[in-house]
């Protein structure tokens, strides 16, 4: 880009996957897009960390709702499979406890009630049964009244449904914990807690979550599949995809602040100079960033229901230790959770900005795709962690790390890291991603009607839209993706501008939806 103002219909700031993900639908489209990333490369929280000659994935580990990113290649003209590689993960997870119990849970219902059944007997395995089936009706709800749409609020989703929908919408579940409906279903205290860990994919307390998140049970039967290259190649796949659809991708490049004429965002000024004119900004980031004025006074007001007088309440962080090295003692599967004994003393330390004393550990081992490697590996653990509070880290990280090396050993297993561990704290976080204060999945989703006060895309200045895992749906990369997805059909309406370069064939918004591309469209 030269000094001089150049034109785009749509800049995007910010390259993590909600951004991208709308940029590639725009640029499938026609629309000349730019998308502008402050840091060196692509991703957001597609972290890797690099731990010698390794690379590891110390974010999101894999990939949920396929079809969703099937469906946004689709609508660019491409296919995903030609773009980016992934591999089924028929074992969910393993699970363990410190009295030497563990849990396999699979893709397949059946096979993973047959593992219940024989680790807590068949009244567990029925449980399991009907919690899967009220999550999928849970999900089935809510999936295009809700997660298709722009978040107008309670009031906005029965409209949609209708009074024919409304006793379905009923039961949702929102009026009560997930911790507490849990108890409808099972009775062993392992599984009301292995299956409240969902919670967590929100960055929430099972304590204080609406039971309406059982739905991401229902999620993960639908399937879960690793990423071959890490998780960072499906926002490099996406990169490439903007590019070869004739959008622009430009990393190393901050925002110094965004000129508004008319009440409109006109020009995107960045930090070396250069002045871009855009017709709509999309800006993929912590909304608190635009209200604290630092891309510009004229955007202090723009995001409804964003005050600094009166802060949100912020979602989980995470401490992160990344390695490679050895695993002795137990039998790693690739998604790993090793289970504190008491649950609800874990969530009460993180209310009260504590990281606890004995927590829960998740371990990704990454190179367990299939058998188990011979000799050292790359490994992942995270804790969770409170978001900051005045700007200081709860724990120092030495400390963490102990208390988490010593839950491993409870389960049984032992880490022998053979280089330096890369670890990574709340004060991190908050750094990488400024205005979040650490918190790694934008507000906590805690009480009956929080799923519906996340900030909207659209705001008060008419062609400012947001996207990311602080707005609604949520976190998590289908969540994102959705959003973007939605803001890019709006923004492209709102152009009604014609292509600038010849289209695919399913670009545009004009074609007939397949099974796929109808999973982005509302009815």
């Amino acid at each position: 880009m030269s000094q001089t103002d150049a034109h785009f219909d749509v800049v995007v700031v910010g390259a993590g996957v909600g951004g991208l993900a709308c940029a590639l639908d725009l640029a499938g489209r026609g629309h000349r897009v730019a998308v502008i990333e402050r840091a060196s490369e692509v991703g957001g929280k597609l972290r890797v960390a690099r731990v010698g000659e390794h690379a590891i994935d110390c974010g999101p580990t894999v990939l949920t709702m396929r079809p969703v990113f099937e469906a946004l290649f689709e609508r660019a003209g491409l296919r995903l499979g030609e773009w980016l590689r992934l591999r089924p993960l028929p074992c969910l997870a393993r699970h363990a406890w410190t009295d030497g119990s563990r849990l396999d849970l699979f893709d397949d219902v059946d096979r993973s009630a047959d593992a219940i059944a024989a680790f807590a007997g068949a009244r567990e395995a029925a449980g399991y049964r009907r919690f899967v089936q009220h999550g999928a009706a849970i999900l089935e709800r809510l999936e295009q009244p809700f997660l298709h749409h722009d978040n107008d609020g309670l009031l906005g989703v029965m409209r949609r449904v209708g009074l024919r929908g409304l006793p379905a919408l009923s039961r949702v579940d929102f009026g009560r914990t997930m911790w507490t409906a849990l108890a409808d279903f099972f009775r062993d205290p392992r599984l009301r807690q292995l299956f409240a860990r969902y919670a967590t994919y929100y960055g929430s307390s099972p304590l204080q979550a609406p039971a309406t998140l059982n739905l991401i049970a229902a999620v993960e039967q639908r399937g879960v599949w690793a990423v071959e290259g890490g998780m960072i190649a499906l926002a490099q796949a996406l990169r490439r995809a903007i590019e070869h659809r004739g959008g622009e991708v430009r990393c190393g490049h901050g925002v110094q602040s965004c000129e508004l004429a008319g009440g409109r965002i006109r020009r995107v000024l960045l930090d070396d100079g250069t002045a871009l004119v855009c017709d709509a900004l999309v800006y993929n980031g912590d909304p608190s960033v635009l209200v604290a004025g630092r891309l510009g006074e004229g955007l202090r007001r723009a995001v409804p229901g964003v005050d600094p007088a009166r802060p949100r309440p912020r979602s989980l962080s995470a401490m992160t230790w990344s390695m490679h090295g050895t695993a002795e003692g137990f039998p790693l599967a690739y998604h790993n959770v090793f289970f504190a004994d008491d649950y609800e003393a874990e969530f009460a330390a993180l209310a009260r900005g504590e990281v606890p004393s004995q927590p829960t550990v998740y371990l990704c081992a990454q190179d367990r795709l299939a058998d188990a490697p011979v000799g050292p590996e790359r490994l992942m653990c995270l804790v969770n962690a409170p978001a900051l509070a005045d700007g200081r880290t709860p724990e120092q990280e030495s400390t963490c790390r102990v208390q988490m090396e010593q839950q491993l050993q409870r389960c049984g297993l032992r880490l022998t890291p053979r280089q330096p561990v890369v670890a990574a704290t709340p004060q991190d976080f908050a750094t990488r991603f400024p205005g979040t204060m650490g918190a790694i999945y934008g507000d906590a989703t805690h009480g009956a009607l929080a799923p519906f006060s996340r900030p909207r895309h659209a705001t008060r200045i008419p062609n400012l839209w947001l996207v990311g895992g602080a707005i609604h749906p949520g976190a998590g990369l289908p969540m994102v993706t959705l959003g973007g997805c939605w803001v890019a059909d709006t923004v492209s309406q709102r152009l009604a501008s014609r292509p600038r370069s010849a289209p695919a064939a399913t670009a545009g918004g004009t074609s007939t939806a397949s099974p796929t591309t109808a999973v982005l469209r509302s009815p």
